[in-house]
């Protein structure tokens, strides 16, 4: 689990724009299985035009962060879904299915993430519980916040007890299928992070550059 800041203040400025024309109906109407029984939420409709400009927008902050790119290494983010949340509602524990089907066929989930489209300040409650084997972690957002862990935890949205709570919710098909894979990877860019606040030469960067896309290529498919 990480949780990385995706937008700045421009960006948030914009989307809030977009989020105050967005339509919402009752969120069960798109869960499956068991997941109908647990979900207490609304959920954006798809059509309009300013439910499509605001996934174009987001999206293309997505597939240009440096973070996602190097550590996770996207092969496709599937299509989102964008979720509120009032006084009383909350979504009990689940977990996301493995395969999304699109419209040429079907990509495998291999990590989750919610992009909070709300403040802080804007709710109380509304914690994302995620469970990690032995461990559970309620996470608290602010706007602009992501927090992307695998597609396998389980996880929940606790009740919401004041305001409201927005949320992009999406899905990253990734090259990295392996968990000891991505420790690698992960472990290599602490390091390669670490390295920047000395003062590296041409050929120390071009070394370190090397090796991060030799490993790429070994654990990536």
């Amino acid at each position: 689990m990480k949780i990385i800041k995706i937008l700045d203040a421009s960006h948030i400025d914009y989307v809030k724009n977009l989020i105050e024309d967005l339509e919402f109906h009752d969120g069960k109407k798109t869960a499956l299985g068991l997941a109908q029984k647990v979900k207490l939420n609304k959920q954006a409709l798809v059509e309009g035009d300013k439910y499509q400009e605001l996934v174009s927008y987001i999206n293309d902050i997505l597939t240009k962060d440096l973070t996602l790119k190097t550590r996770y290494l996207p092969k496709a983010f599937s299509a989102p879904v964008i979720n509120k949340y009032e006084v009383g509602e909350n979504y009990g524990r689940h977990f996301d299915t493995s395969h999304m089907n699109t419209g040429s066929g079907s990509i495998r989930n291999d990590f989750s993430f919610t992009l909070m489209l709300s403040s802080k300040s804007d709710y109380e409650g509304g914690e994302l519980k995620i469970e990690t084997g032995s461990f559970t972690h309620e996470v608290k957002l602010d706007f602009g916040d992501l927090v992307i862990y695998p597609c396998s935890y389980i996880h929940s949205v606790l009740n919401i007890t004041k305001g409201n709570r927005v949320a992009y919710v999406g899905w990253i098909a990734s090259h990295i299928q392996d968990q000891s894979a991505f420790e690698i990877i992960n472990a290599y860019e602490d390091m390669r992070q670490a390295l920047t606040k000395y003062n590296l030469s041409e050929e120390d960067e071009l070394s370190l550059s090397f090796v991060q896309n030799k490993l790429q290529h070994l654990v990536s498919k």
